[in-house]
């Protein structure tokens, strides 16, 4: 688990910091040894609109914020308005938190660990971090199961964070859904030429992703700096392909992988084109073309969900797991807070959404 293409790119992090990775995670890249094992940990830094993928206010109240402005239900829209608005004040206090097993992506696949690990790695970040909670992101009942399980034994707090979905692109009843034998022959009928992304195309993906996911979508979204994008590729810890049109990359990813599983964190194209180039449909045609080749089922993450959905994608809620075992005070009031609204309407809010 250790020594992994992952963990290379995780200690150039820590060596440069996470705002050399993107300029709006604060928070502290750090190793958290448990034996003779090493753990990535980041511990989030409490300051205004902080990246989502360190900070729970973050994700919980300014993201969450943004996201009930978009929904299209007048009636769900002002509940979920009348259960955080009251709130904000209070869960401004969720920061500092440590996430434990941390990338700061979107989703976080986790290697295969048994509950003993899991149980001694809690029972250090509780010595070592004593006071802040300890968080364990991106867990599902289709991807993680067991480890849901294994954290709730011993007595972690599991609080939905998205809907997300899964697709299988190994199976050749996937790519029988009608709307993906749509796209396959829209990229057959109108090819773009594709090619693998290379360490110098860092400034190029940068810029891409960031007119989708923080121009187009939330600058809450971590805003990947070219030379983190380039280490990753060079590293070997991301990998992709892009596509051209005129001679020039227009639309990319980037995905990683653990085990049997890829997810692409970095997907962007140039939203300034034209909408008839379907960019947005060849891009995860290429997405899934590129987990089937490597015999891999692809975790899409979330966002898109009606897309999603129409393409074979399973959608599930995804959780964190939180640890309060040492949480004393207004911290641990906000936390109480934010686990009782997010289970009461949480998950169905978030199904609504497909």
């Amino acid at each position: 688990m250790n020594g992994s293409p992952l963990d290379t790119l995780w200690d150039a992090i820590v060596s440069r910091g996470l705002t050399w990775c993107a300029p709006n995670i604060h928070a502290e890249a750090d190793w958290l040894d448990v034996g003779s094992v090493r753990w990535r940990v980041s511990i989030t830094r409490p300051v205004a609109r902080n990246c989502y993928v360190v900070s729970a206010t973050g994700q919980y109240l300014d993201y969450a914020r943004e996201e009930i402005r978009r929904i299209p239900t007048p009636l769900r829209r002002a509940i979920a308005a009348s259960a955080s608005w009251p709130l904000g004040p209070l869960l401004r206090a969720l920061d500092p938190v440590v996430v434990l097993d941390a990338l700061p992506m979107s989703t976080v696949l986790h290697a295969a660990r048994s509950p003993a690990n899991w149980r001694e790695a809690i029972a250090q970040a509780r010595t070592v971090y004593r006071g802040l909670p300890v968080i364990v992101r991106s867990l599902d009942p289709v991807a993680s199961p067991e480890l849901i399980g294994a954290l709730r034994g011993i007595g972690l707090i599991t609080i939905p964070s998205r809907l997300v979905f899964h697709q299988d692109p190994r199976s050749d009843a996937f790519w029988r859904t009608r709307n993906v034998r749509h796209d396959v022959a829209l990229t057959r009928t109108h090819p773009m030429h594709t090619r693998p992304l290379r360490e110098d195309d860092g400034p190029l993906i940068a810029d891409l992703y960031w007119r989708l996911y923080g121009e187009k979508h939330s600058r809450l979204n971590p805003e990947f700096s070219a030379a983190f994008l380039s280490c990753g590729i060079a590293t070997g810890a991301l990998n992709g392909e892009g596509m051209m049109h005129e001679e020039r990359l227009v639309a990319v990813f980037l995905a990683y992988a653990v085990g049997d599983v890829m997810t692409n964190p970095i997907f962007g194209y140039d939203t300034s084109l034209p909408q008839q180039l379907a960019l947005y449909r060849r891009l995860s045609v290429l997405t899934m073309q590129f987990a089937r080749d490597r015999g891999l089922r692809l975790h899409a993450s979330s966002g898109a969900p009606g897309f999603k959905a129409s393409r074979g994608g399973v959608p599930t809620i995804e959780y964190h797991a939180v640890d309060l075992a040492t949480v004393r005070g207004r911290q641990r009031a906000a936390w109480v807070a934010a686990i009782g609204i997010a289970n009461r309407i949480g998950p169905r809010l978030l199904r609504s959404a497909t």
